[in-house]
């Protein structure tokens, strides 16, 4: 450690500089400013970090994108299930599917509903529903004046409104829908709007705040409304929250997912009758789910969506809305018919956590990295490439537990 690191370290420990402010020491380097935070950790609690300081993570990027504070990376085992066909409106043909998990046999379990996929021709996919939302909370002086706020946001003339202050905020901004809610004199404005290949949190948030400060005097001035803002987020939207207002209006991308396999693929593949699996499904994930009070009506949908959103630079926290999804079985002339519904995927292929070198490479082995798309159909893609991943990991697990192979599966992980 040289003399001025050991001394920026030192003024770090005895907090006479703050971890933000490191940069401002090394001509606005983040790189080093990490390291030297790293160093400061090491130092104070006696430990080596060693590996949390091997990253290709280019920090002077990152920083204020998607960290604060860097000190390192975390990494996670990266596994190739192989390439599964996807016959949908966007996604078309064979992708390469990556997940990043340290969970045993997730991986495995995947590449095996990929092939039986594959060999029955590969999974059908269609999209029901695009669009971000977010919910901003206003208050107003009554009940009636909360009924005539609603009656003006959800009019023609309030949408022409709002899309053009939309549109003015960010030109992928493009409102498709404004509902209103209240229970008293507390508002929820829920706008659900186009975002390109973004995800579109940050941006919808943005355009949606900058809609409501345009409405208050104008709803003042024209309806004689005094309204007051309160957050640009009041829980409707609902972001990173299991609500069922996810499953039925839809946040992000809506997203079916089936396939048909013939009976003689199921047994010889699976080693299980169709008709068992259409059972299992029946009563785990609908009977089972709803005596548990459940808001997801599937087997492991959360593995799927958290392997691929970390490995594709998703956000993690996201993968909450959309494990509200439902699997679905049927016998169908002797073959099994399985779907699944997705009602909230939240994922984009451009800016956020796509920007990061490993997940960027990611998204390019797929094809559907979204710089310079316009039209936002690199994140549809993708949106109908995850949905087809986690039908076929889901169907998977289907067949395993229902020959009752589970604890054989993963009695042969490594302990400890």
């Amino acid at each position: 450690m040289d003399k001025k690191t050991e001394e920026l370290v030192k003024k770090l420990i005895k907090g006479k500089i703050k971890l933000r402010e490191v940069e401002n020491y090394t001509n606005n380097n983040s790189n080093e400013a990490t390291r030297i935070r790293r160093l400061f950790l090491e130092k104070k609690y006696k430990v080596k970090l060693e590996n949390i300081g091997k990253t290709v993570i280019d920090f002077n990027d990152a920083l204020n994108r998607n960290i604060e504070n860097p000190v390192g990376a975390t990494q996670v085992p990266l596994g190739f299930a192989g390439e599964l066909k996807v016959n949908g409106d966007y996604a078309k043909g064979f992708y390469p599917i990556l997940l990043a998990t340290t969970e045993g046999r997730l991986v495995g379990g995947m590449a095996r509903g990929i092939k039986i996929f594959n060999i029955a021709g590969g999974i059908n996919t269609v999209i029901l529903k695009e669009g971000m939302a977010r919910d901003v909370l206003v208050k107003t002086k009554s009940a009636r004046d909360s009924y005539k706020l609603i009656r003006w946001a959800q009019s023609e003339e309030a949408f022409k409104f709002f899309s053009n202050k939309f549109l003015k905020s960010n030109r992928f901004a493009k409102l498709k829908e404004v509902k209103a809610y209240t229970a008293g004199i507390y508002v929820h404005i829920r706008f659900k709007s186009g975002s390109g290949a973004a995800m579109g949190m940050n941006m919808i948030t943005i355009a949606s705040k900058s809609a409501v400060d345009a409405m208050i005097p104008k709803v003042k001035q024209e309806l004689g409304l005094d309204v007051t803002f309160i957050s640009e987020s009041g829980n409707m939207c609902a972001d990173k929250k299991a609500a069922y207002i996810d499953v039925l209006e839809g946040r992000g991308v809506s997203v079916i997912a089936d396939a048909i396999i013939p009976r003689k693929i199921i047994k010889e593949e699976f080693r299980v009758e169709p008709e068992k699996i259409v059972e299992l499904n029946k009563a785990k994930c609908l009977q089972g789910s709803i005596l548990a009070g459940s808001h997801g009506f599937n087997a492991h949908i959360a593995n799927v969506l958290a392997a691929v959103y970390i490995a594709h630079g998703q956000d993690p926290a996201q993968i909450t809305e959309g494990t509200q999804a439902i699997t679905d079985t049927e016998i169908v002339d002797g073959n099994l018919y399985i779907s699944c519904f997705i009602p909230a995927l939240e994922v984009g292929t451009y800016g956020g956590g796509t920007k990061r070198e490993t997940q960027q490479e990611a998204l390019k082995l797929l094809g559907l990295y979204g710089e310079n798309d316009d039209t936002g159909r690199t994140k549809l893609a993708f949106a109908e490439v995850v949905a087809a991943a986690c039908l076929a990991s889901e169907t998977n697990l289907h067949a395993i537990e229902a020959a009752g192979e589970l604890s054989k599966t993963h009695g042969s992980l490594k302990r400890g």
